[in-house]
């Protein structure tokens, strides 16, 4: 166990799923590599932290992932296999394994090249769109959830901070879920008539990153990132990337501060890129 917060490795869940390796921390739970003793695969488990067990305002978040993730069936987007609940009361998801590294660990080695970009824009604006579909907003695009596997092309994660249409309200609680730095001016601000243009927001800032290798916002102070953010003050994507003129402006333009400049939804902005490619 290397932490009292975690769940030791080798433990069985409900006898079925044998916790042998760690692979990611986040916000609500931790997931392992595991070993499905029914059928032999590999698969993976999140499962929700111990300190929020009794938090049922977690538990229904973590419920609600599991419940997103029911609802999508594309390639683009993680499948889950099961929503479960231990005999000793933990609460997990298991969905498939990708073997690959995270868009963030990749990242780590340099930015991607246009070629490279490619596919990652048309998997994610493919598997946004059909979040979109579905009434649900991701809420929480960022590197980190995004796999890029060894065959095939990437795949997206963590659903935990999905909202969705018409239910949630952003500002009901006073609490903002998802990662500051990737999230649109509006969910900053805490105003409640978000859409789907918060994830042509979070995709065009995975963009900036992936193409600069940086990303466009960067301050240890959250008061002052949020600023930063809701004033749109980073530098344009061309300045600190080699980048086409017609690339630039469209990233530039994902990542508008005001949400009525940006692209409509997911097809616009897949359709903008094949026009800024020629392809």
């Amino acid at each position: 166990m290397t932490d009292p917060t975690t769940i030791a490795l080798g433990t069985t869940l409900a006898g079925r799923y044998e916790l042998v390796a760690d692979v990611a921390r986040g916000a609500m739970g931790d997931v392992f590599e595991a070993f499905d003793r029914v059928d032999g695969s590999k698969v993976a488990v999140k499962v929700l932290r111990a300190e929020y067990l009794a938090d049922e305002s977690m538990r229904r978040r973590f419920r609600r992932e599991g419940a997103v993730l029911k609802a999508l069936d594309h390639p683009a987007i993680i499948r889950l296999l099961e929503l479960g609940i231990d005999d000793q009361g933990l609460v997990f998801l298991v969905t498939e394994y990708v073997e690959g590294k995270t868009l963030a660990e990749r990242l780590a080695q340099g930015p991607l090249s246009i070629e490279e970009a490619d596919a990652l824009v048309d998997a994610l604006c493919d598997g946004l769109g059909a979040v979109h579909r579905h009434g649900i907003l991701h809420g929480d695009l960022k590197p980190a959830n995004v796999v890029c596997p060894e065959e095939g092309s990437p795949r997206l994660v963590d659903f935990g901070a999905s909202k969705v249409l018409g239910l949630d309200r952003l500002t009901a609680t006073g609490e903002v879920s998802g990662t500051p730095a990737y999230m649109a001016p509006e969910v900053l601000t805490g105003k409640a008539d978000v859409d789907q243009r918060i994830d042509v927001y979070g995709l065009g800032v995975v963009l900036y990153e992936a193409l600069s290798g940086e990303p466009p916002f960067f301050e240890r102070h959250i008061g002052r990132l949020m600023m930063k953010i809701d004033a749109g003050d980073c530098l344009p994507i061309d300045v600190v990337a080699d980048v086409p003129d017609a690339i630039a402006r469209l990233v530039g333009r994902a990542m508008h501060r005001r949400k009525e400049h940006r692209y409509a939804d997911m097809a616009d902005l897949k359709r903008a890129w094949h026009q800024a490619r020629h392809r």
